[in-house]
């Protein structure tokens, strides 16, 4: 009968003790034994052993009710200890400055329990910071409302003090709930203060604080998920203040005053608290903007630019100041994403969002700086400028900054609606008062022009939409003006009684006659943009023939449409072989 391994049985053994031995130690739950693997005096292995009660926890596991209820036990004393210290404050034996002191001495404490506490203890370190938020929120709030022992301005600087404290105890461990926590008490605490003692101005200032301590934190990647919390907060409280001050009743009796100055102050600052993180963390840290960014950033300006223009009822010089520093902003954004992310190459989401921030600040300075036919100008040469420069560097996204200027100049001066009224409705050439029309044209036509020569050449599919997306517009106004002034001379020989349907033929005489013309330059000189435009602008014909001319009482008008619209159908091919 062959006889066991004894040898090889008690290596496999002692292997087995070596491996637990190793994960207890990994898990901070082994102690010193002595030697592993080594072979006591009386030959039995000195495997580890586990204590009543002890066993292996993975860090997050949920703890057992045996280990839950010293947890709660010890937070039910914290809480106890608070309440002790109430009581010594009611009864006179210390002050009540003394007594908030010692509550938050107190309060402090068990925060910094919490941060000491093992990272793996999440339930544990969440439960001692509640205990610290527990003791501090009553006893401020008692003391601020009751016993009137502390000033609103001193309330707010101990949350802020709690708060950053909280941020910077936690930050070796990198304790999220700790954090999360004594910011949610600040934050909390705080508005919480505002709505009860109707003093807006000192918890806004904690929010912006806050704020600027979170996103301080963000440009060295800590904290990013809390940042939402403290820019919610901050942006509604300065948009309760800025409405406190400007709407039409007035700053009720209730609340204490907001000075103006301060007021711009706490805007200016929320703009530049993101402002600045956003170009730390995207610029200098090279981090990619993220959704949060984008969306705060665009909120910041959109509340500090509009209170700034609420206020400007009172004071018409804030009016300008908030135009340059929005038009500032502007071509900021565009030097950082022309000069500095595309000649790095960079040209991903970072270079997108400062140029796009460019255009709309752009818009936004010069509406609030000019007004009217002043703002439409201007609007269209920053079209023609923008499609110069995008065309000689070769920048795609800068023609479709021109092209969207253009269309913003032709929609706000009412070119486009001009020309629509002129080709599929019933107006007429006014002299002057279509003198926008003929400068969309012009516009329209220049920025067409920047396109084709230094565009020509290119057959990506972005440039060749965007030389359509152009060549319609001006082809559209062109017809446009045609057809107004057309239909004007008609009148003007015939007088203002003269039968409209022949307008309507004439108006689908332009339609057609564009068709034709756009087939023929197209093949002419190699111009696909045109080519393209051809059946659309013989759609446009159609729609007119079928809702336009076919309702017309003379028939002899609709004669000479059915007769152009017909023609014009078989000289097609033929006009884009003659220009061939």
């Amino acid at each position: 009968m062959p006889q066991p391994d004894w040898e090889g049985l008690e290596g496999e053994v002692r292997a087995l003790a070596q491996r637990i031995a190793r994960i207890e130690r990994e898990l901070g739950l082994g102690r010193e034994r002595g030697s592993v693997g080594a072979r006591p005096a009386n030959g039995d292995l000195d495997l580890p052993k586990l204590e009543q009660g002890e066993g292996l926890r993975e860090p997050g596991a949920h703890p057992t009710p045996a280990a839950l209820f010293p947890l709660l036990g010890r937070a039910l004393l914290g809480l106890a200890g608070a309440y002790l210290l109430r009581a010594i404050t009611e009864s006179g034996t210390v002050g009540p400055q003394l007594g908030v002191a010692i509550g938050l001495m107190y309060a402090i404490l068990w925060l910094v329990w919490a941060a000491r506490t093992p990272a793996a203890l999440r339930l544990e370190a969440a439960l001692h910071s509640l205990t610290s938020v527990l003791v501090l929120a009553p006893l401020l709030w008692e003391a601020t409302l009751r016993f009137h022992a502390v000033s609103t301005w001193t309330a707010g600087a101990i949350l802020l003090f709690f708060t950053v404290f909280g941020l910077a105890v936690s930050w070796r461990k990198d304790l999220l709930i700790v954090a999360t926590i004594a910011t949610l008490a600040g934050l909390g605490t705080a508005a919480a203060l505002l709505m009860a003692t109707h003093d807006v101005l000192p918890f806004t200032l904690v929010f912006l604080a806050i704020a600027a301590a979170v996103q301080a934190s963000a440009c060295l990647n800590h904290w990013l998920s809390e940042r939402w919390l403290a820019a919610t907060t901050a942006d509604l409280a300065i948009v309760l203040a800025t409405w406190l001050v400007t709407n039409e009743r007035g700053l009720p009796p209730a609340y204490a005053p907001i000075p103006h100055a301060w007021l711009l102050t706490t805007q200016v600052s929320l703009l530049g608290i993101y402002l600045s993180s956003t170009i730390i963390r995207t610029l200098f840290r090279g981090f990619t903007f993220t959704g949060f960014e984008t969306a705060q950033c665009g909120l910041a300006f959109l509340i500090s630019v509009g209170g700034g223009l609420r206020l400007a009822s009172a004071d018409p010089r804030l009016g300008p100041d908030m135009a340059v520093l929005t038009l500032a902003c502007a071509v900021a954004c565009y030097v950082v994403s022309f000069a500095l992310l595309d000649r790095r190459g960079a040209r991903g989401r970072n270079f997108y969002t400062y140029s796009t921030f460019g255009f709309l600040l752009a818009i936004v300075g010069s509406r609030i700086l000019l007004v009217g036919a002043t703002a439409d100008a201007a609007w269209s040469v920053a079209a023609i400028a923008c499609m110069w420069a995008g065309g000689f560097f070769g920048r795609l996204t800068l023609q479709v900054h021109g092209g969207l200027y253009l269309l913003l100049a032709l929609v706000s001066s009412g070119a486009i609606t001009q020309a629509t009224a002129f080709l599929l409705g019933d107006g007429t050439w006014q002299g002057e008062k279509d003198v926008a029309i003929a400068a969309g044209a012009l516009a329209a036509g220049l920025c067409y022009a920047l396109a084709v020569h230094y565009d020509s050449g290119r057959r990506e599919w972005g440039f060749q939409v965007f030389r359509l997306a152009a060549a319609g517009a001006f082809a559209w106004l062109l017809a446009g003006i045609s057809a107004g002034l057309l239909t004007a001379l008609y009148h003007g020989v015939f007088g203002e009684m003269a039968s409209h349907a022949y307008c309507a033929t004439l108006r689908t005489g332009i339609v057609v006659g564009s068709a034709l013309l756009l087939a023929w330059a197209g093949s002419r000189w190699d111009s696909l943009e045109l080519s393209r435009l051809t059946y659309p602008a013989m759609v446009v014909g159609a729609y007119r023939l079928v809702m336009e001319d076919l309702h017309q009482e003379q028939k002899a008008a609709l004669f000479l449409s059915l007769l152009m619209f017909g023609a014009a159908l078989m000289a097609l091919p033929r006009f884009k072989k003659a220009g061939a």
